[in-house]
């Protein structure tokens, strides 16, 4: 990027983040096919000890439930959780080490889980599928993390002044000319995610748009999140609820399946931050 004021030179700044999102990518590119996808991501999971390493905790406690001895071959362990949970394994690992350790990361990954797990849950519910929800979701902030590059001192300035108005996007498009939603779809456009992903990021604050049941999940998913206070933030205030979504989705907030489905949002982000 030429200076902080300018956010369009989208392929300099592409080159500056980490290669997380050629897993994703694959990812999305495999969803369709269930054997591909297994033997593809088993490949991944022998050549990387932190993907391993989760992947075998995981069928291990499985095993233990079961009095059953441990396994050590990841590829049995793969076999043993299934597709859904390397697809999700993969995806949060792999963002995990996009983000690195800058200030304010700790809170941008468990904000990014936080909605991948409500909108793929929303997703169960609606027939969207779970595994680009789940990605699209985690995906859904990426643009904060150009300007972490950008100026990292200017952003966190401008969000920590947002807690207290939520004028986030108007602050970012004032400092950078875009704000994160803006940006984070120019990048995955240049990424070539999915046009219905690209809608989820760019539209995930606006409450009355709906585009696809994907950016519907999405959009639902932040707003989930944050009345959840998953992660828990000051920022976590619900002000407007985007109502085409959920009548796209066909959802009832007081049906008791959504009841089950806070109960289990709660439950797996406590799980997947233990």
């Amino acid at each position: 990027m030429n200076a902080p004021g300018s956010a369009h030179d989208i392929e300099a700044l592409a080159a500056r983040l980490p290669a997380f999102p050629r897993v994703v990518l694959r990812l999305l590119d495999l969803v369709r096919d269930e054997q591909a996808s297994f033997e593809v991501m088993a490949r991944l999971i022998r050549n990387d000890p932190v993907l391993s390493g989760n992947i075998l905790g995981l069928a291990n406690h499985i095993r233990r439930l079961h009095a059953q001895e441990d396994l050590t071959d990841p590829f049995h362990a793969a076999s043993l959780i299934g597709i859904n949970h390397m697809r999700r394994i993969i995806v949060s690992v792999g963002m995990n080490r996009f983000i690195g350790g800058g200030k304010g990361s700790e809170f941008f990954y468990h904000h990014s889980f936080a909605v991948a797990v409500t909108s793929q849950e929303l997703a169960l519910l609606s027939d969207v599928s779970p595994d680009e929800a789940y990605v699209a979701g985690i995906l859904h902030d990426v643009g904060q993390l150009c300007f972490h590059l950008l100026d990292e001192r200017a952003f966190q300035e401008a969000y920590e002044k947002s807690i207290a108005d939520g004028r986030l996007l108007e602050r970012e498009a004032e400092i950078f000319g875009l704000d994160h939603c803006q940006i984070g779809e120019q990048l995955a456009a240049y990424w070539n995610l999915p046009a219905d992903v690209l809608s989820a990021i760019r539209t995930h604050h606006d409450d009355a748009c709906t585009t696809s049941r994907l950016q519907a999940a999405v959009c639902l998913g932040e707003t989930l999140a944050r009345a959840l206070d998953v992660p828990p933030s000051p920022r976590n205030r619900v002000m407007r609820l985007n109502s085409d979504a959920v009548e796209l989705l066909g959802l009832r907030w007081d049906a008791p399946e959504m009841l089950d489905c806070f109960g289990r949002c709660r439950a797996r982000y406590r799980h997947g931050m233990a």
